[in-house]
């Protein structure tokens, strides 16, 4: 798949990519001679099980951030080391495999939880551990994640307070005039859903409201209400794997995505398999990211074609809407700890938060800096349409 045809958005483009400051060095607080004894990370998300596709290619992501970190000489001449948490979006799961790395006071911080659901229900583990245990989402989005004043939390994607409004706007903009909100019964889809639900009835377009279990397979009863209600739009927040199912038996009712009925999906939805997985149904439809597609963006270029040299020609078609912003997110977790201070071969991890309020981070996608929640600066809201087989960014909605 190749997706260097995308647009090129000026606000993520002139950013410019500055060089890393990971590997190696003084960082910071350290000094030239300081060496820590170990220094671990994890990885945290979906990586097997009914969300593997948004999980797979993060880890692919983070990995290989890891590796170039360590070719660059580590922190301060160690290596780190990467230790995979594979929650499968339960946050009893994630409590399970984050006690792990709470007792290890080597683990100084956490790449994910991807889950927005998931974040939530184990946040506050990781913020009573002693010292608390951060973490840098590359995908979580609700608005609790970073509003509950807890010093571990920081994304590196939009939230969605910024999504809904903005895909409220969209849908206007493209003309709907009846828009079925569906949610998947999640933290993540619910929230999103309900932000996207007000703006349209601020703005007096007239909806209606369903919602799908996770892992259902007949939407014959929603599709017979949308027919119903007459709708010319749907809007499902989802993350994906009910999409597929749900198009195909929207086109086997009548109801064609493009012709007399268009659709709009959001993070998850994202994903060129939905188009096979389909049959095709899903062609023509829109769904919405909370980050930016590497692939579309000048400074992440050389990011793009080691992702493939690493992974194979087709990595990039399989990695899922997350395989930029997880590099990004280890990048900042990266060099907030090789900015930290060494002290008798150890690293806090109250160093590594401290630094992550207050330094600004060289990414993929340019500067990257946390305000006073730990929400990143300017993220931006990115429309991609399937064509084809493929998703092509369309239009960058805010940030």
């Amino acid at each position: 798949m190749d997706k260097g045809k995308f647009l090129v958005f000026g606000a993520i483009a002139s950013l410019g990519l500055a060089a890393c400051g990971g590997g190696g060095g003084n960082g910071g607080g350290g000094t030239a001679t300081a060496k820590p004894d170990k220094v671990q990370i994890a990885a945290e998300g979906p990586f097997t099980g009914d969300e593997a596709s948004i999980g797979a290619g993060a880890l692919q992501a983070i990995k290989l951030a890891v590796k170039d970190f360590n070719n660059k000489g580590g922190v301060h001449g160690t290596p780190v080391t990467l230790v995979p948490w594979d929650d499968q979006h339960s946050a009893q799961t994630a409590q399970t495999l984050q006690a792990q790395g709470i007792s290890d006071p080597t683990v100084l911080g956490i790449v994910g939880p991807m889950n927005s659901g998931v974040v939530l229900g184990s946040i506050q583990g990781l913020q009573a551990a002693s010292p608390p245990l951060p973490f840098v989402s590359e995908s979580a989005s609700n608005v609790k994640v970073t509003d509950s004043g807890n010093s571990v939390a920081h994304r590196v994607n939009a939230r969605d307070d910024a999504q809904g409004p903005a895909d409220g706007k969209f849908l206007i903009d493209q003309g709907a005039k009846k828009v079925e909100v569906m949610d998947a019964r999640s933290d993540y889809s619910t929230a999103l859903a309900d932000a996207t639900q007000k703006y349209l009835s601020d703005h007096n377009i007239p909806f209606q409201r369903d919602a799908a279990k996770a892992g259902q397979t007949d939407f014959s009863t929603i599709i017979q209400k949308v027919k119903s209600f007459g709708a010319d739009w749907v809007y499902f927040a989802d993350e994906g794997p009910e999409t597929a199912p749900f198009v195909t038996q929207l086109k086997q009712a009548g109801l064609t995505i493009g012709q007399n009925i268009n659709f709009l999906g959001t993070d998850g939805e994202e994903d060129p398999s939905i188009i096979s997985k389909s049959q095709g149904a899903y062609d023509g439809a829109y769904a919405t990211n909370i980050t930016a597609d590497p692939a579309g963006v000048s400074s992440a270029a050389s990011y793009v074609t080691e992702f493939k040299n690493e992974y194979g020609a087709d990595s990039i078609s399989k990695a899922g809407p997350f395989y930029g912003s997880a590099y990004e997110a280890t990048q900042v977790l990266l060099q907030a700890i090789n900015n930290s201070p060494v002290k008798n071969g150890k690293i806090s991890r109250n160093d590594v938060i401290s630094h992550l309020a207050s330094d600004t981070f060289s990414t993929i996608f340019g500067s990257v800096k946390f305000d006073a929640k730990g929400d990143v600066q300017g993220g931006g809201i990115y429309v991609y349409q399937a064509k084809g087989s493929d998703m092509v960014v369309v239009k960058q909605v805010s940030g």
